[in-house]
């Protein structure tokens, strides 16, 4: 190339930037189909954030529920009735009193000797003889096991094992003869026996702290959305937990109906 071409090739690029041609714009088409699937993907995005929101909400309801449970079993635990009634059974004490009658004719019978026993040492710790009415009284007896003799001449001698729970004691029947009578009222006194309170109070301990155990695995399956039926049963099982009475069980509850409309995010949904 000599130098005229390279000057017109020079003059030529000056033109160009000084007098720039026109660049025609291309025109923007969008597909409906376009707007239409852009859309649509929006929607599901916020469904699957809004079922998601679900989900965490009913598996912390759930949860909160059933550690409540497990609070409250673990107080049910910590107490110990047993200590509790010992100290004010063994505080107690009380007037114990009655009266003793013929069998025969109903009459009130004076001068029987009233011996009372300590159930354990065999010691006796008081006696009386019944008055004119056949009415006797123990001044002060402590509330434990006790026995009760009661002899008479030409009557049969009366042994009554009891525990002074009330101040008046059954009537006492005399009648003729020289045998040895015992009754035991320990064995007959109605209702549960300390040892059978204490069961009961642990064992409802033990199945309201495995039901808020129970309610905590149902809450783990919420959050991972494993198992639809599953999760629904072990969160009606974590009621039992019964945390601070209504509140655990209210939590529960408000968790399982959030989780009825977000079961479809489940992996297992379907019902036989």
């Amino acid at each position: 190339m000599d130098i005229n071409e390279r000057r017109e090739a020079l003059r030529a690029r000056v033109r160009q930037q000084l007098h720039p041609e026109p660049v025609e714009e291309e025109e923007l088409v969008v597909q409906a189909s376009e707007i239409t699937n852009s859309t649509t993907e929006g929607e599901s995005l916020l469904l699957i954030e809004e079922q998601n929101g679900l989900l965490a909400l009913a598996s912390s309801l759930i949860f909160i529920g059933s550690v409540l449970g497990i609070i409250t079993g673990l107080l049910l635990l910590q107490g110990n009735p047993s200590e509790l009634l010992d100290q004010s059974a063994g505080e107690d004490v009380i007037d114990v009193y009655g009266i003793v009658l013929e069998a025969e004719t109903g009459e009130a019978i004076e001068g029987v000797s009233m011996d009372l026993i300590n159930a354990q040492t065999k010691q006796s710790i008081q006696k009386v003889e019944t008055n004119s009415y056949g009415y006797y009284e123990f001044q002060n007896v402590v509330s434990k096991e006790h026995v009760l003799r009661v002899t008479f001449e030409n009557y049969s001698t009366i042994e009554r094992t009891f525990a002074p729970d009330s101040a008046t004691q059954a009537p006492f029947t005399l009648s003729k003869g020289d045998e040895l009578l015992k009754e035991d009222l320990t064995l007959s006194t109605s209702g549960w026996s300390l040892q059978n309170a204490v069961a009961l109070s642990t064992g409802i301990a033990l199945v309201t702290i495995l039901a808020g155990i129970i309610g905590l695995n149902a809450a783990i399956n919420a959050r991972r959305a494993t198992n639809y039926r599953r999760t629904q049963y072990l969160a009606g099982f974590a009621l039992f937990s019964r945390g601070f009475i209504v509140f655990g069980p209210f939590l529960i509850l408000c968790g399982m109906g959030l989780l009825i409309f977000a079961r479809d995010e489940f992996q297992e949904t379907e019902v036989e």
